[in-house]
C-alpha cells in the first residue's frame, strides 16, 4: 500500500468567513520576522531505520508520526530507544493508528446500526498502551472514517463520534498532556456524507485536525490549500489544523513532486491558518527530504 487514507471523489467545498479568534493573534507582533512554521511527516514502521535523525533536525523537521506496526516489527524496547533519539534532536514521535482500516476496511457499525464497541474497545486498549509510553508524545488516529458509503450505514456517524470521544477520555486517563490528533478527509461538508466524518464534533475530542490535502488525488490546484484550510479552521472549535500534503503527484501516479511546489503548497495552508504541515509520507520524495524546511 503506497498510500495513506485517501479517496478520489472530487466534491465542492463550502466555505464559511475567516474566524478573526483563530486567525489572529496579538502576541504574533512579538514574532515578526521569526519563523514559526512547523513539519513533520509520517513514517512507515519499515522505514524507521532508514530514516536519518541527525538530517531531520538540521532540516527542521519537529514531528514523526509512526506507524504502530513498529511495535509488532521491532518491540517495545527497540521502539522506544529510537524514540529517545528522536527526541534528543527536537523531534516528537507520535503514534499512528489506522483505526477502521488494516488492509481492509471494517465497520464501525454492526448490521442492525449499533456500535461495535467490541472493537472500539480492542483499539481504545491498544491506544491506553501506547499512552502510557512516557516517550510517546502523541496519537494520530487514521481512517477513522467510511470508504465512501456512509450515506448507506444506520447510524455511521454517530458511531465514529462515539469512538473518538470514548478514545480522547480513555487515553486522556492514562495521560492528559498527550497529543491526540485526527485525520480527515479534505471535502468540508461533504465529509459526514460520505465518510461519517462530522468535523465540528470530532474536533471537541481531539487537539488537532489533520486534513488530508492530497491536490493530486481532487485535481486540484496550490489555491485550493488556503480556501479549505479556512474552512476547517471556521469548523473545528478549539482544535488545532494540521495539513496533511501528498509529496507525490496522485495515489494513480507515485511520481515525486518538486520540493519547490510543496513549500509553495504549504504557505498556502500556513496562509489559510493551519498551525503544522504533515507530509505524507518519508521515503517517496528525496528532493523534500533533502531540503531545509526551517
Amino acid at each position: 500500500m503506497n498510500s495513506q487514507d485517501a479517496d478520489y471523489q472530487i466534491n465542492e467545498l463550502s466555505l464559511k468567513n475567516k474566524s478573526v479568534s483563530k486567525d489572529s493573534n496579538f502576541w504574533d507582533i512579538f514574532n515578526f520576522g521569526k519563523n514559526n512554521k512547523e513539519y513533520g511527516y509520517w513514517l512507515w514502521a519499515s522505514d524507521m531505520y532508514k530514516v536519518d535523525l541527525n538530517k531531520m533536525e538540521d532540516e527542521g523537521v519537529k514531528y514523526i508520526f509512526l506507524n504502530s506496526y513498529a511495535f509488532t516489527e521491532y518491540g517495545q524496547r527497540d521502539v522506544l530507544d529510537w524514540i529517545k533519539e528522536a527526541n534528543k534532536h527536537g523531534i516528537e514521535v507520535h503514534v499512528w493508528m489506522q483505526i477502521f482500516n488494516n488492509g481492509n476496511w471494517i465497520s464501525p457499525v454492526k448490521k442492525n446500526g449499533t456500535p461495535d464497541n467490541k472493537y472500539f474497545n480492542y483499539k481504545i486498549e491498544e491506544a491506553k498502551y501506547y499512552a502510557g509510553l512516557d516517550e510517546v508524545s502523541g496519537i494520530q488516529i487514521d481512517y477513522i472514517r467510511f470508504e465512501g458509503n456512509a450515506y448507506n450505514f444506520k447510524n455511521g456517524t454517530k458511531a465514529i463520534n462515539q469512538f473518538v470521544e470514548n478514545f480522547s477520555k480513555e487515553v486522556k486517563k492514562v495521560n492528559p498532556d498527550l497529543t491526540l490528533s485526527a485525520t480527515v478527509m479534505p471535502e468540508a461538508d461533504k465529509d459526514e456524507y460520505y465518510y461519517g466524518q462530522d468535523i465540528p464534533t470530532l474536533s471537541k475530542y481531539v487537539d488537532a485536525i489533520v486534513p488530508m490535502m492530497y491536490k493530486g488525488n481532487y485535481n486540484e490546484t496550490s489555491s485550493w490549500f488556503e480556501n479549505t484550510t479556512e474552512w476547517f479552521v471556521n469548523n473545528s472549535g478549539d482544535a488545532e489544523i494540521w495539513c496533511g500534503l501528498q509529496t507525490y503527484e496522485s495515489d494513480n501516479n507515485i511520481s515525486a513532486l518538486p520540493a519547490s511546489e510543496l513549500i509553495t503548497d504549504a504557505d498556502y495552508c500556513f496562509d489559510g491558518g493551519s498551525k503544522k504541515v504533515i507530509f505524507f509520507r518519508w521515503g517517496m520524495n528525496e528532493e523534500l527530504e533533502n531540503k531545509k524546511l526551517n
